[in-house]
Parts: structure tokens; C-alpha cells; sequence
């Protein structure tokens, strides 16, 4: 009798909603997993930090860093502008939701 496991797939955790826009996390966390650097590991946290309280510009320096940072490598850039452009739209829809001024 052979058993082919468990049934379980190795899926990657489903990407967050936030204000309406699909934030992929689990996949900016994924492209890092490997890299335990201490300033990219910093760098994750303050990124998950800042979309989990709200402070979307916390992310995006966190993001910015990231994307700078010489030890990250091409496919990890890749995945970094995306989550950017996922954050802006995050941050674009909540100013355009907060009232005028008056």
C-alpha cells in the first residue's frame, strides 16, 4: 500500500485586502524567506507593521529600502515594486476616502 501524503498543499498564505486592493504580502515575505539579514529582516517587519497599523508610508520606506538594498536579488526587486505599486493604490484610495477639508 503506498500513501501519497497527507492531502496538504504547500499553497502560499491568500494576499491581504486592504482598502480595497489586493496586498501581496505573503508573497513579498516568500521572495525573502531565505535572507535572514538582520536590515532585511528589519525591513520586513517595519513593511508589515506599517500596512497592519495603517501607517502606509512606514511600508513604502521599508519597501524603498528593500528594493535598494544591494543584497537583494533581481526576482526579489521584482516582487518589491509590485507589493510598491500595491501600497500606493492602498494609500491613493485612502485620501481619496478621507472628507475635504472644509
Amino acid at each position: 500500500m503506498i500513501f501519497a501524503g497527507c492531502g496538504k498543499s504547500q499553497k502560499e498564505p491568500p494576499a491581504s485586502q486592504i482598502q480595497g486592493v489586493t496586498v501581496d504580502l505573503a508573497k513579498l515575505q516568500a521572495a525573502y524567506a531565505t535572507n535572514t539579514a538582520p536590515d532585511v529582516q528589519e525591513q520586513l517587519m517595519q513593511v508589515s507593521f506599517g500596512m497592519r497599523y495603517g501607517d502606509y508610508m512606514k511600508s513604502l520606506v521599508a519597501l524603498d529600502k528593500l528594493v535598494n538594498n544591494p543584497a537583494s536579488t533581481e526576482p526579489q526587486k521584482q516582487v518589491v515594486n509590485q507589493v510598491i505599486e500595491q501600497v500606493k493604490q492602498v494609500l491613493n484610495n485612502q485620501q481619496n476616502k478621507q472628507p475635504a477639508a472644509q
